[in-house]
């Protein structure tokens, strides 16, 4: 973060605050969205047993009230709208709306699962998409990262970090989860 002259702090892509990396600053540059620096993993299942892997999006052939939202700045609303339906998942664990919402990040409890578009920007800037390359620490893998984004009652949004695709898949699949915050 740079200091400006009134005092106040500008972000840029890639600067670490606010407990994770930014990777969307505002036209102010105070304010923003940054990504936590790992993928949520504590009570992740693996369908194929090969240890700690992600979370089924849930609620499978349940429209969900809200949760369609895709622009930049609807995901926590996305979020909020998923647990508070209160449905399950495939094998019973929580969603990984629930499992967003639950973490707690260095210091901060208000993370949430990026809308599709928010998703799609966290790639662009520091995912594989970036001018930098992968600096998001992303699992480049074949592997997708959900979205919060609801595509339909079978359906939401999810993007592959190894190359980029926006794609919707079944709520009842497995697949990973990098929560954000805003700032």
């Amino acid at each position: 973060d740079i200091n400006t002259d009134d005092g106040s702090c500008s972000y840029q892509v890639g600067d670490l605050a606010h407990g994770g990396m930014v990777f969307y600053v505002d036209e102010t540059g105070q304010h923003g969205l940054v990504a936590a620096l790992e993928d949520l993993t504590e009570g992740a299942t693996d369908p194929w047993g090969r240890g700690l892997y992600g979370y089924e999006w849930g609620c499978y052939e349940e429209s969900i009230n809200g949760a369609d939202g895709t622009s930049i700045g609807t995901g926590y609303q996305n979020t909020l709208d998923i647990a508070n339906q209160g449905c399950t998942t495939k094998d019973g664990g929580i969603t990984a709306a629930q499992a967003a919402l639950d973490a707690e990040i260095n210091g901060y409890s208000d993370w949430y699962i990026p809308s599709k578009d928010e998703l799609i920007e966290m790639y662009n800037t520091i995912g594989n998409g970036g001018p930098e390359g992968n600096i998001g620490g992303f699992l480049g893998n074949s592997w997708p990262y959900w979205s919060s984004s609801e595509r339909s009652s079978g359906f939401a949004w999810i993007v592959y970090f190894s190359y980029g695709p926006t794609l919707n898949y079944g709520k009842n699949n497995t697949y990973r989860v990098r929560v954000i915050r805003a700032f």
